[in-house]
């Protein structure tokens, strides 16, 4: 049984879990323990909604591969308010069974949403690089995560890391975390998740690993210098600072590839990602090269025929 598939049945039990404390709080006589259980399950919701929900913490809590699937808890929060629902006396049983059928799809649709559609067809290549670039609109993160494998020494392909990282018409830094996490499985390994700032990345630098980026508005505005577009995230691997003021990437995009990223293109970015691998605790690893020293292209196109 896969990661995803052992996920979605454990969320699946707890979501009938929390259905059935719902459905038992409303029978009671008293309706005090339904207001605490109400009262606890919306504070719970705020919480997860302000301080985990899309945050790098969610994986600190749950660092697991299925962490896509487990770190969804709003499918248990609507999931104990449906019980709540079906089980109200003093409304209609019509009224009841569809706004708790309601609730309880809108759970499921919600569950199963990252495994649906269908994963960018990506062109087969004839040469293998260390670094690669995507060769649909959508891979990207793929792209990056399969470069940033091969510098660690783990093979790995675009297409490959396309359908373990649940892209579709993009990803999601937690469908990116996903496919780290498998293919890291057994290696010394492991895969870390950071929320930083284009200041910091500027200022300190950075360790190498896949930048998992999102645009401000006004981006569009300045398109014509930065290449970025509105509304669209992209990824990109982080190479290091590459002196006072400047990081250098590696762009998977066709028309990019190497570039020194400055402010001019950092003050655009609204939020950024950082997924990187590290040793695990107690496991000594052979030292990778600087990733710096990727920027000398004999090394970087390095071909090998597949």
């Amino acid at each position: 049984m896969s990661d995803l598939q052992t996920s979605l049945l454990l969320m699946m039990g707890l979501a009938a879990a929390f259905a059935g404390l719902g459905a038992v709080l409303q029978r009671l006589p008293s309706g005090r323990p339904l207001a605490v259980g109400l009262v606890s399950v919306t504070l719970l919701m705020l919480v997860y909604v302000v301080l985990i929900w899309d945050s790098p913490l969610l994986v600190r809590l749950l660092p697991f591969s299925g962490a896509i699937i487990l770190g969804n808890w709003l499918p248990l929060i609507g999931a104990f308010y449906a019980g709540v629902c079906f089980q109200a006396t003093g409304v209609p049983i019509v009224r009841r069974v569809l706004l708790s059928g309601v609730l309880v799809g809108l759970c499921g649709y919600s569950l199963v949403s990252p495994l649906l559609g269908s994963t960018p067809c990506c062109a087969r290549v004839e040469f293998e690089r260390v670094l690669e670039f995507q060769t649909t609109d959508s891979t990207c993160s793929a792209a990056c995560a399969a470069s940033l494998l091969r510098v660690h020494g783990i093979d790995a392909t675009e297409r490959e890391m396309a359908s373990l990282c649940l892209t579709r018409e993009g990803t999601h830094w937690l469908g990116l975390y996903r496919g780290l996490k498998v293919k890291t499985a057994g290696t010394d390994w492991d895969v870390v998740v950071e929320r930083v700032s284009g200041q910091t990345l500027l200022s300190q630098g950075s360790e190498s690993g896949v930048l998992s980026l999102t645009f401000h508005g006004f981006a569009s505005n300045r398109s014509f210098e930065t290449g970025f577009a509105v509304q669209s995230g992209h990824a990109v691997v982080c190479l290091g600072r590459g002196g006072p003021g400047v990081l250098k990437v590696f762009d998977p995009s066709p028309d990019y590839g190497f570039e020194n990223w400055d402010w001019k293109q950092l003050e655009q970015v609204e939020s950024a990602i950082l997924v990187r691998l590290e040793p695990r605790a107690g496991r000594a690893v052979e030292r990778i090269p600087d990733p710096r020293q990727l920027w000398d292209k004999n090394v970087v196109y390095w071909e090998r025929a597949r």
